[in-house]
């Protein structure tokens, strides 16, 4: 069987041939191959004991960098409660993979919902009680609710609120009336952050760039689990240096107070900016604080699992939305709104929440989900960016809130 990927995988091992990975018992990995339709997917599931009837499913969605793994402390709480949990990879993440080559246009918004829509129905459901995205998952849960409401009952997001789709001109035909001004093109944000007296540069269009993925990647062993466990220390709550705060719009000057992890120095590689900000942290107070939701042998998973499949499968996500031909799919729902219940959750030291002014105002005004729909904004204590992992039990009493209401 010819394994693809992504772009350049650094192994290109069938991954259904590898050792599974150290999980807990209530946890189970398996492949669902969904192919010539969708891919073969990696998925990690926990289902209730004692089965009387079919339970309900929730469907989990990672972020970057991330994989199906860090739904680990989740999966079996929501199992617990009666439902069927289940976490995968997402396309071109972790132990997902394809038989054919994934071009550019394969990572398109609408290649996202059908991963899903193709997942969901190949274990067994037409419907989801729930769908749950952390990060860039956030994302792809925020399309599949809009898109197939009536499959997606519920939507939790995490660390990445939205503002939804992009909104298209209007009134700009006189055959109705004079038109509409032409909107003011976007300020060339790149350009302004490079400006800046002390120049900087957003990491999305870090991510864009040609060499980010080998930047991040090599050297593997030691040297990337040290960037990891950098990466997600300083977007934790336990960085002092996390103290998030709504900004005031979309400019540089505003950009420019977040975190060297979301706006870098405009010379800097990614591993140099984390290398820059942990200069000052004592590294055994770092693995201590860690300890109690990032162990060192759970942060080897991540480790692994990038040193064998580079980031490039990840880092393809943020490069599509640099084409405006493959982004502006999601045009089709210009106008809409999500309309299933939907809450946000993220950690009260995340800078995620606020680094698109205007996505929470947009939820919680309802412009981007309908007011009647939104149930609320929870911001956590004691977690930062990666709320699922260093609060699991505060984030499964909200997905189970959520559900409660839609009794």
């Amino acid at each position: 069987m010819a394994y693809t990927h992504q772009d350049s995988p650094s192994d290109a091992t069938d991954p259904t041939t590898l050792p599974p990975l150290s999980l807990p018992d209530a946890i189970v990995s398996r492949y669902i191959d969904t192919t010539p339709h969708s891919l073969v997917f990696h998925v990690l599931e926990s289902i209730p004991d004692n089965l009387s009837k079919k339970p309900e499913l929730i469907v989990l969605c990672h972020g970057f960098p991330e994989i199906a793994y860090s739904w680990r402390k989740i999966l079996p709480r929501l199992a617990a409660q009666g439902y069927h949990a289940v976490a995968f990879d997402q396309r071109g993440y972790g132990r997902t993979f394809s038989r054919q080559p994934l071009k550019a246009e394969s990572f398109s918004p609408l290649s996202l919902i059908k991963d899903t829509v193709t997942l969901v129905h190949a274990l067994g459901y037409t419907s989801v009680a729930a769908i749950v995205g952390h990060d860039f998952g956030a994302v792809t849960a925020a399309l599949c609710a809009t898109a197939r409401p009536d499959m997606f009952h519920n939507l939790v997001l995490m660390s990445h609120p939205t503002k939804g789709p992009p909104q298209l001109p209007t009134g700009t035909s006189p055959s109705y009336g004079e038109p509409s001004p032409t909107p003011k093109p976007q300020e060339d944000m790149e350009k302004a952050l490079s400006e800046l007296p002390h120049p900087r540069k957003h990491y999305k269009w870090y991510y864009c760039t040609s060499p980010s993925n080998k930047e991040m990647t090599y050297p593997t062993g030691e040297p990337l689990h040290t960037f990891l466990r950098g990466y997600f220390h300083l977007k934790s709550a336990d960085w002092d240096g996390n103290k998030p705060y709504p900004l005031k719009g979309w400019i540089a000057t505003e950009l420019e107070k977040m975190p060297r992890y979301y706006i870098m120095n405009k010379d800097d590689t990614m591993r140099e900016g984390v290398a820059r900000d942990m200069q000052d942290e004592n590294d055994q107070v770092v693995k201590e604080r860690a300890s109690r939701w990032l162990p060192d042998n759970e942060l080897a998973v991540y480790a692994e699992e990038y040193a064998r499949t580079t980031f490039q499968g990840g880092l393809n996500w943020y490069r599509v939305q640099t084409q405006p031909e493959i982004a502006a799919v999601v045009m089709v729902w210009s106008g809409a709104k999500i309309s299933v219940p939907t809450v946000f959750i993220a950690g009260k030291s995340d800078w995620g929440t606020y680094q698109e002014p205007g996505a929470i105002e947009a939820m919680e005004q309802g412009k981007s989900v309908q007011k009647q729909m939104y149930k609320g904004t929870v911001l956590v204590e004691n977690a930062g960016h990666w709320v699922n992992q260093e609060q699991p039990e505060r984030c499964v009493e909200e997905i189970l809130k959520l559900l409660k209401q839609d009794l």
